[in-house]
């Protein structure tokens, strides 16, 4: 996979600095076009004219990283608009993990959340500031033909990284409960196989690991015991009790790592935008945990 456009919010807070920095060091191995957008609740005070500082924040970047840095001009339209139109045209959305509540044309609740269930494209939530490439991603994986995209989409975005699949089977979840019946074990086995399968080559090393009870907790704790610095999500599907269900895991996940997390839209829009069809190649280690 190559990313052709990424798309990073700033305003111009240190930690939306840190999403452009991600956003930079991402843009720069996979060759992309970095465009950055000021996105804000209201005016800043710092700034008379943010498009400008936004211009010269361009520069510095271009510069530093050796990058086509391009400064997207305001929206007429509001923030929340403008965000949208340009991830229509981007392969990554990053900004930054605040759950603010702004861009009240769209949001009411959470910003963070309502833009995660609309994007068209992946989107890359900072938390952390860059101390480099990703060293370790972990994968939250299902075993269905969109874990398939979304692990692909994962094993091109930094391809040097080490990743780690991960499913938590939660008992609780009216998904799991349909899916896995009396031979959870057995068919987790046998997907996980042919999930393994589908990748030939080296250069993301992968392993699966798996596990029980309350599959939040279990993710968050295997994210801090491994000190991965890149969790992936499936993103938010249709239907109201899937969505609710799914909407209610993400913002645990996000209150719950320490680190960034990357959300894929579902299957449909990944496989449309071509961003999963071509991902790289990934050779996987698969084994068992407890």
């Amino acid at each position: 996979m190559r990313l052709h456009t990424i798309v990073a919010l700033t305003d111009f807070s240190p930690a939306a600095e840190h999403a452009l920095e991600r956003a930079a060091l991402l843009a720069g191995v996979h060759g992309a076009q970095l465009r950055i957008l000021f996105a804000a609740d209201g005016p800043v005070a710092r700034f008379d004219d943010p498009q400008a500082r936004l211009v010269q924040r361009a520069r510095h970047l271009s510069r530093r990283h050796g990058l086509q840095v391009q400064a997207l001009p305001l929206e007429p339209g509001g923030a929340a608009d403008g965000v949208l139109r340009a991830a229509a045209q981007a392969g990554l959305l990053v900004l930054d993990a605040r759950m603010r509540r702004g861009w009240r044309s769209l949001w009411r609740a959470s910003p963070l959340m309502r833009l995660l269930r609309r994007s068209p494209c992946p989107v890359l939530v900072v938390r952390e500031a860059p101390r480099g490439a990703y060293g370790h991603v972990l994968v939250d994986v299902d075993f269905s033909p969109a874990s398939r995209a979304v692990v692909r989409y994962a094993g091109g975005l930094q391809a040097s990284a080490t990743m780690e699949l991960f499913h938590g089977a939660d008992r609780r979840e009216p998904t799991v409960a349909q899916a896995y019946r009396q031979d959870v074990r057995r068919q987790a086995r046998q997907r996980r196989v042919r999930l393994s399968d589908a990748f030939h080559a080296r250069r993301n090393r992968v392993a699966m690991t798996t596990g029980t009870q309350d599959a939040v907790q279990q993710l968050v704790v295997q994210q801090q015991r491994t000190g991965a610095d890149l969790l992936v999500l499936g993103g938010l599907p249709p239907g109201l009790v899937r969505g609710w269900w799914q909407g209610r895991r993400v913002r645990r996940l996000l209150g719950g790592v320490d680190c960034d997390v990357l959300v894929c839209p579902p299957l449909q829009a990944l496989v449309a935008r071509g961003a999963a069809l071509h991902a790289g190649d990934v050779g996987v280690a698969v084994g068992r945990a407890a």
